[in-house]
């Protein structure tokens, strides 16, 4: 599977993605080709582990809506409630109720190897092509899709790890914290086992704490863990929200500034910790992009029978040498 790697903040242009899909090989889990003729109206569902609390969800949902408008098609998000977040049967409930609606094609995140497999065949099955976006496993007959849209979680991680080696000057006995705020989320766990493959080769300590997606009772037990351990040499997030219940713990505790933080994700709380100095580095996956390739590639295939292609979005690092030139995109289109 060929990964084009996306880094310009131009919007994606028609053409750019037809010459991709010419350079490009499609992924192998269902049919690419187009119907004899496109659907006089082109419906796109889309269904993500969202928690409406994540700040790193707008931007996705912003570049699909984009995306619809101007191609003019039908897009339908369909969301998580608070009370479901973090819950792959809810997500998996919701896959169904799109796939019993045979939309033209659907966009979903695959947090779980296992959770989706059924509902996925069902919609090979059934003619309707999927589209991976942010999170999945690697495609396969058990868990078909025709293109992953996203960041690589695992090289993330090992490049999270490599950043704060660098910038922490971390070296061998010392102890990284890191904070996992979906533990059931398959592309967080990949950026563990990717920090995990940076840090502990040499010699590091690496602990992991798992908290969920509410912001205060994740921070208190980040709090109730720093109280404890008091030597703790660096401290890592994998999102927004992780981000959050680190720098709040430190606050609580009078540490900010004493433990260096490095986060994943972009958003207006983690811009405004690293421009005072809270959060020192953070890692971002284009969103607004994922949500409007995603869009884009179920248009292509639907009209002209171009097939998807997986695209890499990240990593791209943001500090706060280069920060200032993206603060107006947070929380409006990502990085």
């Amino acid at each position: 599977m060929k990964i084009t790697k996306r880094t310009a903040m131009a919007v994606p242009l028609l053409m750019g993605s037809l010459v991709l899909a010419a350079c490009g090989s499609p992924a192998t889990g269902s049919s690419a080709s187009a119907s004899a003729a496109a659907p006089a109206t082109i419906t796109i569902d889309m269904v993500t582990h969202a928690c409406p609390s994540d700040t790193f969800w707008p931007p996705v949902f912003n570049g699909a809506e984009d995306a619809a408008k101007t191609f003019g098609v039908k897009l339908d998000i369909i969301r998580l409630t608070s009370a479901q977040c973090g819950s792959i049967p809810a997500q998996v409930s919701n896959l169904d109720t799109a796939i019993q609606s045979h939309p033209t094609g659907i966009i979903t995140t695959i947090p779980s190897a296992t959770g989706f497999s059924s509902a996925l065949q069902h919609a090979q099955a059934n003619g309707i092509p999927v589209i991976a976006m942010n999170t999945a496993p690697p495609e396969s007959a058990s868990n078909p899709y025709l293109a992953y849209i996203g960041q690589g979680n695992y090289s993330a991680g090992v490049g999270s790890g490599n950043e704060a080696i660098k910038l922490f000057h971390l070296k061998a006995g010392d102890t990284v914290v890191v904070v996992d705020h979906e533990p059931t989320n398959i592309s967080l766990t990949s950026r563990e086992n990717g920090i995990t493959a940076a840090l502990k080769p040499q010699g590091m300590h690496v602990v992991y704490i798992n908290t969920s997606n509410n912001v205060s009772s994740g921070a208190s037990i980040v709090q109730s863990y720093l109280t404890v351990h008091q030597n703790v040499s660096a401290m890592l997030s994998l999102g927004n929200i992780g981000t959050a219940q680190i720098v709040t713990a430190l606050k609580a505790l009078n540490k900010t500034g004493q433990i260096p933080v490095g986060a994943f994700d972009f958003g207006p709380t983690t811009l405004h910790d690293i421009e005072t100095g809270n959060v020192q580095y953070t890692i971002d996956q284009q969103p607004f992009l994922q949500g409007y390739d995603a869009v884009e590639e179920l248009v292509l295939l639907a009209k002209y029978g171009a097939a998807p292609l997986s695209i890499a979005t990240g990593p791209s690092y943001l500090t706060s040498h280069n920060v200032s030139k993206y603060s107006k995109y947070a929380g409006q289109t990502g990085f």
